[in-house]
C-alpha cells in the first residue's frame, strides 16, 4: 500500500472537536463519516463520526499534508491503526469538560505512541471558553510526569488560526528533535 508521505491525524474521544478542526483548516471539502446520535446523546452534539474523516491542506513548501480524524468511541478503535500507519503526527485534542480529561488523555497518549511509535504527539485542549477552570501548566505538569513532553494548549477547534498554530507546533516539536 502507499501511504501519504505528510499524514497528521486527530484523536480524542467523541465530542473532543475532530471533525471541526479538520473542516477549520481544510483546503479542500473534508470527506466525512458522520451520522447521527440517537435521541439520547450528550450535549448539543447531533452527529458522530464512525469511520474517519479525511482531507488536505498545502504546507508552505507546496506539499500536501493529509489529515485524518478518526472516531472517539472505543467500540471503533480497529480502525486507530490502520488510519495512524505513517503518520509523522498525532494531535490528541481533550474536551475540557471531560471528568477525566488528565487520565483518559494519558491512556490516549499511551495507546497511541504504542500505535504509531515513530509519530510526534501534541494536544489542545478543546472547549476552554465553557471552562476556564482548566489550567494548561496544571495539565501539563500531569502529562509530564507520566513521561509526556510534547506541546500542549487550548484551542478552539472552530478557528482555523488556533488549530494551524496547533499543527505548526506539533511539526515544530518534530523537526526540532522533539519527535
Amino acid at each position: 500500500m502507499n501511504l501519504p508521505a505528510n499524514k497528521l491525524v486527530f484523536v480524542g474521544g467523541m465530542g473532543a472537536g475532530k471533525t471541526t478542526a479538520i473542516r477549520a483548516i481544510s483546503d479542500i471539502e473534508p470527506v466525512s463519516t458522520e451520522m447521527p446520535l440517537s435521541q439520547d446523546a450528550q450535549d448539543e452534539k447531533v452527529e458522530t463520526t464512525v469511520a474517519l474523516d479525511y482531507s488536505s491542506i498545502e504546507l508552505d513548501d507546496g506539499e500536501l499534508l493529509h489529515i485524518y480524524g478518526v472516531p472517539g468511541q472505543r467500540y471503533l478503535d480497529f480502525m486507530w491503526p490502520m488510519v495512524c500507519e505513517g503518520a509523522l503526527g498525532i494531535i490528541v485534542l481533550v474536551n475540557a469538560a471531560g471528568q477525566q480529561r488528565v487520565s483518559s488523555t494519558i491512556e490516549l497518549l499511551q495507546e497511541f505512541s504504542r500505535i504509531a511509535p515513530d509519530a510526534s504527539l501534541a494536544v489542545g485542549l478543546t472547549r476552554t471558553d465553557q471552562h476556564g477552570e482548566v489550567l494548561i501548566p496544571q495539565f501539563r505538569q500531569a502529562l509530564f510526569a507520566a513521561g509526556f513532553r510534547l506541546p500542549v494548549m487550548r484551542v478552539d477547534a472552530r478557528d482555523p488560526a488556533q488549530v494551524t498554530f496547533l499543527v505548526r507546533s506539533l511539526l515544530s516539536y518534530r523537526y526540532a528533535g522533539g519527535h
